[in-house]
């Protein structure tokens, strides 16, 4: 049990503390609430690597954090590795850059040999440049769509993929080891930069740029096709135009006050294409343009969102909806591979599966996380042929092995413009598609918990339902089926999930996030008529709200 006043002690103590975190050591003596939630703990690293809020404390991402999480990670590597090697990016985010090179000076005074982007980059970027480069590991700065208060540090394995089955738990166990302040072998950048850290070259840049490219269809003119883009203040701007650019998009406009890096994101506090605020300045820009679609990208450009004019008003498709159009227009326009096969994961639209049993190609189910689906792409190989999760993220190539931002925007320009040459917006294309297969509801609710007590609070929360499913906790709506993925055999790794499937044929599940203080409940219900769907979400939620509140 760590001594939180002594640890605090430690750090104000410190000779080599720098200037910002020692004024807020200093601001936040004698009151014990701010030292608690600075040091009860040690900020988690668990299967997504490390995210948190900025600051001094363990609980907090700064360069002592980045430092000892990096050198347990070091330690990991010299013993798993021959000669080890890791690629390093990172976002627009307050601090992304310092965070990067701290890695990257840590990584080579331990010897290994270190790659880093020169400049911002997206997370796909990262995952390209690990595996173009055949490094060992790779390491993405970013907190994705978290509030501006918020870092984090993303691990990627071999493949470029975020660390999977045992990698999480041995990294860890290195980091336990490391002593935050005395263990960290650590030399300057300018240091690194002379002793084997070496910047990713232009050629590697344009040949994620070409890759990118590469994932969109043929045949699609998109000279008619007005597009407004916001890269949220992020790492998409110059790459999602480069490829749009490319594609022949002349009709490109990029809402100024959104466009250059900023990581205090001062138009967008919440940098989520989910967030329908993030859009007004794009709505504004559109409106002078006579635009067909906006889009949006998070800071770490792995997340694509929309908005569409349709009839003086505009309409914000959700991440299912988007994956939904998409899949659909890639069915349309590709060849599909012998014994095609898409994934999502188990909180994603099953309208995708009805689509899929049409055109011929399988579906396969994973956890929440783009990890999942990274990792069957690797088992599919040639297969493959689409990926998404309900939260924004897509993926219609094979050259990374998480989500995509850059390709998936150049995709969702060209399915506009293919449908507006048949003289149909998007919208309409989802209305078909609801006439055809049946109409599918589905909504995410977050339930917000802060601090330490928050933690606690979401943990007897997750408790309560798990062991008091069977009573009724549901409002006397009856149950059909109750599966508990830590417990039970679901053939996927167990994670801190519980699904019920209610007699009616809706769905709820529920879990606690893995990157912010949250319970999210992912509610589902399918009926051929639109309003009995909706009827029955708005059942659901007020379900999923009592189990909460109560």
């Amino acid at each position: 049990m760590v001594d939180i006043q002594e640890e605090y002690k430690r750090w104000s103590e410190q000779e080599n503390m720098p200037a910002g975190l020692k004024k807020e050591l200093t601001d936040m003596s004698g009151d014990r609430e701010k030292i608690h939630e600075a040091f009860y703990r040690e900020l988690e690293f668990g299967t997504a690597g490390l995210r948190g809020i900025m600051g001094a404390g363990t609980n907090r991402m700064n360069i002592f954090i980045i430092r000892k999480v990096t050198q347990g990670m070091a330690d990991y590597m010299k013993e798993k590795f021959g000669s080890p090697s890791i690629a390093i990016s990172y976002d627009s985010r307050n601090d992304s850059r310092t965070f990067a090179e701290n890695t990257a000076s840590v990584m080579c005074a331990n010897g290994i040999r270190t790659y880093i982007y020169k400049q911002l980059m997206p997370v796909s970027a990262l995952s390209f440049a690990v595996r173009k480069l055949r490094c060992s590991m790779g390491v993405m700065i970013t907190a994705s769509h978290n509030p501006k208060e918020y870092n984090g540090y993303k691990v990627y394995n071999s493949r470029g993929c975020q660390i999977l089955g045992s990698d999480p738990g041995d990294i860890l166990e290195h980091i336990g080891k490391v002593d935050i302040f005395d263990d960290v072998r650590y030399i300057s950048f300018d240091r690194a930069m002379q002793n084997g850290c070496e910047y990713i070259s232009e050629t590697i840049e344009q040949a994620y740029i070409d890759r990118c490219f590469s994932c969109g269809t043929d045949s699609v003119d998109l000279h008619d096709l007005t597009a407004v883009y916001s890269p949220l203040n992020g790492a998409g701007n110059l790459p999602v135009r480069a490829v749009l650019g490319r594609a022949g998009l002349k009709n490109l406009y990029t809402v100024p006050e959104q466009q250059n890096p900023d990581g205090d994101f001062p138009t967008c506090p919440y940098p989520n294409p989910e967030n329908r605020d993030i859009y007004e300045l794009g709505r504004k820009l559109c409106e002078e343009v006579h635009g067909d679609i906006i889009l949006a990208t998070d800071p770490d450009c792995d997340r694509v969102g929309m908005s569409l004019p349709v009839e003086g008003k505009y309409v914000y498709p959700r991440g299912n909806h988007i994956g939904v159009l998409l899949f659909d227009y890639l069915c349309r326009m590709r060849k599909m591979p012998d014994d095609p096969v898409m994934i999502r994961t188990i909180v994603s639209t099953p309208l995708v599966d009805r689509i899929a049993a049409s055109y011929g190609v399988s579906v396969q189910t994973t956890l929440i996380g783009f990890k999942y689906i990274g990792e069957k792409i690797d088992e599919l190989g040639d297969r493959y042929v689409f990926g998404f999760e309900e939260g924004n993220g897509y993926l219609a190539g094979d050259h990374v092995r998480d989500k995509d931002g850059v390709s998936t925007a150049l995709l969702v320009c060209q399915m506009a413009a293919f449908h507006k040459a048949r003289g149909k917006n998007l919208l309409e294309v989802l209305e078909e598609i609801s006439d055809q297969y049946g109409y599918y509801r589905e909504k995410v609710l977050n339930f917000t918990f802060e601090g330490s007590a928050g933690a606690e609070k979401m943990k007897k929360i997750m408790d309560h339902i798990r062991k008091d499913c069977r009573r009724d906790i549901f409002g006397g709506k009856k149950l059909a089926e109750i599966t508990d993925y830590m417990h039970d055999d679901t053939g996927l790794p167990r994670e801190n999930i519980m699904e019920f499937v209610f007699r009616d044929g809706s769905k709820l599940i529920v879990r606690p996030s893995g990157t912010e203080p949250k319970i999210k409940m992912y509610l589902f219900a399918h009926d051929d008529d639109y309003k009995m769907a909706d009827e029955i979400i708005n059942e659901n939620e007020r379900i999923a709200d009592k189990l909460i509140n109560e």
